[in-house]
């Protein structure tokens, strides 16, 4: 019983909408957007306009949610494992939306493993700066 109650403890409603804006914004169809607001297109053309600049924006959005996540569930920063599994899920997710997104349906997108290595990149970078902020916490 009493990891019952430390499962729903973990798993606060509070804690959820973190986790929730982290999906969100991985799951978020940005290009799709610039497709039909022309307004956002002209940001978002700038901003990604080379191809190291759209790296580092798959890096940044996924450093974010592992943040939102980490700090929302701080049972995970115990478990990086875990965490691992549950955001690589979230990984494939987004990069399977977005093979199939905007009519392409071209699931060799996938098989490139180019977009990982950037995605996982930040979310290496958020359990490390997770885990460096507790280390000076303790220190």
């Amino acid at each position: 019983m009493k990891n019952h109650a430390q499962c729903v403890k973990a798993t606060r409603w509070p804690a959820l909408w973190f986790v929730l804006l982290a999906a969100i914004l991985v799951f978020f169809p940005f290009e799709w957007l610039s497709k039909i607001w022309p307004a956002y297109a002209l940001v978002f053309d700038q901003v990604f306009a080379t191809l190291p600049a759209h790296e580092i924006g798959h890096a940044t959005v996924f450093l974010l949610a592992g943040l939102l996540v980490l700090f929302s569930i701080p049972r995970l920063r115990r478990y990086p494992l875990l965490y691992a599994a549950l955001m690589v899920m979230g990984l494939l997710g987004e990069e399977l939306l977005q093979a199939l997104s905007l009519q392409r349906w071209q699931l060799s997108s996938l098989i490139d493993g180019h977009a990982f290595v950037f995605d996982t990149l930040g979310l290496v970078l958020a359990y490390l700066f997770v885990w460096l902020v507790g280390r000076c916490r303790n220190a």
